[in-house]
């Protein structure tokens, strides 16, 4: 059920404690001719999608807009183009899962004070777009993020985004007290962090995050390095379960094999393996994400590949960190296959815990940049693996050019449902 609301020059606390009904499911404030919506919804136990139709004027006030909706968790709908105050538009948001993307067109904003403090569900992902250049006073920021905890990963593109406003001359100065609550910066940022300092910014933030890598990450990084050291790549890695045929695959059971949704192999087709076996697909079974496993009529000989355990946020990293940034030579390495049976090696970023997407990022060891060499990216349906004990661990099967997947690790439950167990997980200690 929407819910239309009118209203005319002046929304100021129009809504305060206004209670929607249960079955709401969008909130219109239609009042375009208005110029402040200052506390509109204050208090308000509101739980739904808020959309505010755009102003007309030339400038208008969202101070305080959702302060103090703790309860609300839908993304909001308001165009900010035209919005000169900020101040407490999401103070004490508490449950708010959202993108700040949606509001980065904040050149005409002039004051920000308590905008996000106390939005503790908040991520952080696309403040890093914000503009800045209009904050009138050295007190438009104070307070600006208070007891938020902002990710790491976003709370670095900040950084940086700052640092390069404020290298262009665009970003005003000095500002006092910009709180960015629990958020904590990696060493990467660390440089610029301090040059926003001394360019006339009193940050105050969670520090730097400490960055170390668990005795599983080092050994997927040591894994693969003592092969290519060894000169027995891609020999010392057991390349048996890949699926030879275009639109690859990856067994991940006896009878299962591992493909992207948009690729499924069709039911009766012939697949073969790295090592020369074939098998019948039997039948497909689909993921909402783009994922799917295919089983086969009979079991095969090959070995399987492993996958993540459900608890591998504990083993690896994510885009919420630790650690965003591996110490030098710590990143683990990642194997590609693509459908004209090429291999790769690259090294992992980081696990976007959202969306399930992993990252991976070109080599810097000349060792294993070595292996780049004329081999082109895999495409989709490509597994892409760490090696552990000379076996593949599937990361995920690649959705697209740019080597996405979704994880392994993040869809462990349902592998398990749609394979009955009899997929292959790793057991970390």
């Amino acid at each position: 059920m929407k819910i239309t609301v009118h209203g005319g020059a002046d929304m100021a606390r129009a809504l305060e404690f206004w209670p929607t009904p249960e079955a709401c499911d969008e909130l219109i404030i239609d009042a375009p001719s208005a110029k402040r919506f200052t506390n509109c919804l204050l208090n308000s136990p509101i739980n739904c999608r808020v959309t505010v139709v755009p102003t007309e004027n030339d400038a208008v006030s969202y101070a305080g807009l959702f302060s103090g909706c703790r309860f609300l968790q839908h993304q909001p709908v308001v165009d900010v183009s035209k919005c000169f105050n900020m101040a407490a538009m999401f103070k004490q948001a508490e449950s708010l899962r959202c993108s700040l993307y949606q509001f980065r067109q904040t050149s005409q904003v002039r004051d920000m004070r308590q905008c996000l403090w106390g939005a503790s569900g908040l991520s952080g992902n696309g403040l890093c777009e914000w503009d800045f250049s209009s904050l009138s006073s050295p007190n438009a920021m104070r307070h600006f993020a208070g007891s938020t905890k902002l990710a790491t990963k976003h709370y670095d593109e900040l950084i940086q985004s700052l640092y390069y406003q404020a290298v262009a001359k665009t970003l005003p100065t000095p500002m006092r007290a910009v709180d960015f609550g629990s958020a904590q910066y990696s060493p990467l940022v660390a440089r610029m962090r301090a040059e926003i300092i001394a360019y006339g910014w009193e940050i105050i933030d969670g520090g730097v995050i400490e960055v170390g890598t668990s005795p599983f990450e080092e050994s997927l990084a040591r894994s693969v390095d003592d092969i290519l050291k060894g000169g027995e790549f891609p020999n010392g890695i057991d390349l048996s379960p890949v699926v030879r045929s275009a639109r690859n695959g990856i067994l991940i059971s006896p009878q299962h094999v591992l493909y992207v949704r948009h690729y499924q192999p069709t039911v009766g087709q012939r697949i073969e393996f790295w090592n020369g076996e074939s098998a019948v697909i039997e039948r497909c079974t689909a993921h909402h994400l783009d994922v799917a496993v295919a089983k086969l009529r009979d079991p095969v000989s090959v070995r399987p590949a492993l996958v993540l355990p459900e608890d591998w946020e504990s083993h690896m990293p994510t885009a919420p960190g630790p650690p965003i940034a591996y110490p030098a030579g710590a990143r683990p390495a990642v194997v590609w296959f693509n459908q004209d049976s090429e291999i790769g090696v690259e090294d992992f970023g980081y696990v976007h815990k959202s969306v399930c997407f992993s990252t991976m990022t070109r080599s810097p060891d000349p060792l294993r940049s070595s292996r780049h060499v004329d081999i082109r990216i895999g495409d989709s349906g490509s597994p892409v693996c760490f090696v552990h004990k000379g076996r593949l661990l599937v990361l995920h099967a690649m959705v697209n050019a740019r080597g996405d997947g979704v994880c392994t690790g993040a869809i462990n439950g349902w592998l398990k449902h749609v394979t009955e167990g009899k997929v292959h997980v790793i057991e970390v200690q």
